[in-house]
């Protein structure tokens, strides 16, 4: 609350100054009651005005079709303007979007196929295990059966296909140290660049000491430069004091001589002045 102020010659206690401040928060007061009365009555005018409408559309049975025009014109209106901005927004993506072309190559992995054969491209042979079983173990009839020459052969060609297989095998295993010789001189490849690397960086270090040490040089003629103007400034400062002391004494001098002058001068004019008096005198008598 603002402090009341009083005026000591015609509102010594001040009850002027605080019925005049009583008065004006009053005002003020029934100022703001009516503003906030007139916003009252203007949206109950608004309630009643819909409301009416209400009770009549629903009384008489109107459509009020030109109120539903005006909304669906507001709506279109409101569609449009969406579109205008999802377009502008699609627009403002697009300019933003990278354009960078990206990887050249092409890819070795875009060759490949799914694989949906569970075997890997193997035929597995059909073998109906049905027709190995005995339907009378005493009595078994309707089994597979081979001669002595066909087992022969066939033992042989499954141990002619078992040593090939082995030979197969140790292929790989040799084509399978090749590569990890490969992988051990691809290594030392690495290694010998790396080093290499490393060499260069050690010279790039040797450069950068010697292009500091001619730095350091470089400051140091700079710092002897300074020096010397600063020795020149001071011979001049010297100079400078000494040719003022100079003319001190110059001035000295002058002004000797001026005030000997002076008094040489006074002194002669005391001499004529006694000189002229003494002839006066004598004339006199």
């Amino acid at each position: 609350m603002p402090r009341t102020k009083m005026n000591p010659i015609t509102d010594p206690t001040g009850e002027k100054a605080k019925a005049k401040q009583e008065a004006a928060q009053q005002a003020r007061k029934e100022q703001d009651e009516r503003v906030q009365a007139r916003v009252k009555a203007k949206l109950e005018a608004v309630r009643g005005v819909g409301a009416k409408a209400a009770e009549v559309a629903q009384n008489i049975g109107t459509t009020l079709q030109p109120v539903t025009n005006t909304i669906n014109s507001v709506a279109n209106a409101v569609t449009a303007t969406a579109a205008t901005a999802a377009n502008t927004a699609n627009n403002i993506t697009q300019a933003l979007a990278p354009t960078g072309t990206g990887y050249q190559g092409s890819y070795q992995s875009s060759q490949l196929q799914t694989a949906t054969d569970i075997y890997g491209g193997l035929q597995m042979p059909a073998v109906s295990f049905d027709g190995l079983m005995p339907t009378d173990l005493l009595h078994p009839s309707g089994l597979p059966q081979i001669s002595e020459q066909e087992l022969t052969q066939g033992l042989a060609e499954y141990a002619g296909a078992t040593r090939a297989q082995k030979l197969y095998q140790a292929g790989f295993k040799y084509i399978e140290e090749v590569g990890k010789t490969k992988q051990q001189y691809h290594k030392a490849e690495q290694s010998i660049i790396k080093a290499a690397t490393e060499g260069v960086k050690v010279q790039q270090e040797i450069v950068r000491f010697d292009r500091q040490n001619v730095e350091l040089a470089t400051d140091r003629e700079k710092l002897e430069h300074s020096n010397e103007r600063l020795k020149q400034a001071q011979i001049t400062t010297t100079a400078l004091r000494n040719e003022t002391a100079q003319l001190a004494l110059k001035f000295e001098a002058q002004e000797g001589k001026r005030d000997a002058e002076i008094k040489s001068i006074q002194a002669q004019t005391q001499d004529i002045i006694q000189k002229y008096l003494k002839d006066s005198i004598n004339s006199g008598q």
